[in-house]
């Protein structure tokens, strides 16, 4: 599959619960909204592993994937959204990083299309966001200044979800069929049918 382009890229998060923890994030190059830049998966194989017998490599263990994981490249992210799925403690209007920061558990759908212009679909059932480095660096006053995209790296897991889904790590289409867009769409960003409920604003004082 030869993937042209990077559309979209919607993140759901989920409370500890399995309720889900926010609206879906949607990243789609909306201006002052974010855009996916860059997406690489790895581990989608596992690593064959010869067994041998009677002096041959008598059979070849291969089941399974190796550890299935994603290098974003995503431009502009909104920080309500990134502190979100970093799992950082803001119980006001600051967020902190330390000894409590934990990422929740995420699914994400990447949209692209193939070289037919048909829909290609990847998406990972659950996993955790990790960002490892916040950089800075000096204007050059002598060229125009180019944006670069932050790295962010999802750890896929395998899934528990009931049906066809169960312990698999990745849904893959590609295609035009509709209902099926959405059939994959819902198995991987709310296979429960949940509705998200913000919590109560709190009353104010006096």
């Amino acid at each position: 599959m030869t993937l042209v382009g990077f559309k979209r890229l919607t993140i759901q998060p989920f409370a500890s619960n399995g309720d889900l923890l926010s609206e879906p994030i949607v990243i789609e190059g909306k201006k002052d909204k974010g855009g996916t830049v860059s997406a690489e998966i790895s581990g989608l194989s596992k690593d064959p592993t010869k067994v041998s017998a009677s002096n041959i490599a008598y059979y070849i263990s291969r089941k399974g994937t190796g550890d299935v994981s994603v290098d974003f490249g995503i431009l502009d992210m909104i920080e309500e959204q990134l502190d979100i799925i970093m799992g950082y403690y803001k119980p006001g209007k600051i967020a902190y990083i330390g000894e409590n920061t934990e990422a929740p558990y995420c699914a994400a759908l990447m949209e692209s299309e193939n070289l037919q212009g048909e829909a290609a679909l990847l998406g990972f059932f659950s996993g955790t966001f990790s960002r490892e480095k916040i950089s800075a660096n000096t204007l050059d006053v002598s060229k125009t200044f180019e944006p670069e995209a932050d790295s962010f790296t999802y750890s896929a897991m395998t899934t528990d979800h009931d049906g066809d889904q169960n312990g698999q790590v990745v849904a893959k289409y590609v295609g035009t069929d509709a209902a099926v867009i959405k059939e994959l769409s819902d198995q991987v960003l709310n296979p429960d049918d949940k509705t998200f409920t913000p919590a109560p604003e709190p009353a104010p004082a006096g």
